[in-house]
């Protein structure tokens, strides 16, 4: 009797990562819904701690977490979900800003992850056509202002001192375009986590901040 206790209690020990797939099995069959009992088990996986964590494993938590979010009207909720996604799976293009404490799998998102992501992400691409416009401008101004101060200040020759503002024109425009996106969206994360529940963010710290 005690053996055959001990045969169940191994078969029900099963690992972090099956928890999560077992979860994610279990809202795909619903619909990409959770009920009480899921959401339950979503929230312990949530919450344990010392876990390794591979893109899949994430992916998951974060989809099911900004759907359940997306069902309660919480759109700044879903929006963070949604974001910290798209970051995780913009990454693979640019293996330097890919988070050092997520274990990288070759991983795609499924048509209904990535319908998540552009639902609550659809807006950056205004968001960044505006801020490369202004910053269009703004380097225009850099430049007028660069060429002036060579000309007529440091006495240069017309011609060096519209190359020498053109290029730091440029180099600025460049640069700015790079770094600006990323900045955008960790102020948006910044703005909206208040309206994410704590044991999100405390799953996601590790990954976004690594």
């Amino acid at each position: 009797m005690e053996e055959k206790m001990t045969m169940v209690t191994q078969d029900e020990e099963i690992s972090y990562e099956q928890r999560i797939e077992q979860c994610y099995a279990i809202f795909e069959k619903q619909g990409c819904t959770m009920d009480p009992s899921l959401l339950k088990k979503v929230k312990e996986a949530l919450t344990y701690e010392n876990q390794d964590l591979n893109t899949a494993m994430y992916m998951h938590m974060m989809f099911m977490s900004g759907m359940d979010y997306e069902e309660k009207g919480n759109k700044n909720g879903a929006r963070y979900c949604a974001l910290r996604m798209m970051q995780v799976r913009d990454a693979y293009l640019t293996p330097k800003k890919f988070p050092r404490y997520l274990d990288k799998i070759a991983y795609a998102c499924s048509e209904k992850e990535n319908a998540f992501i552009e639902r609550y992400t659809s807006f950056l691409t205004d968001t960044y056509r505006y801020i490369n416009q202004r910053l269009l401008l703004l380097t225009i101004v850099l430049v007028v202002i660069v060429f002036l101060l060579f000309a007529f200040l440091f006495k240069i020759e017309i011609i060096f001192s519209l190359i020498n503002a053109a290029f730091i024109g440029f180099l600025n425009f460049y640069l700015q375009k790079k770094r600006l996106p990323d900045m955008f969206v960790k102020n948006q994360l910044q703005a909206i986590e208040e309206f994410v529940e704590a044991d999100v963010l405390e799953f996601d710290r590790p990954i976004r901040y690594s």
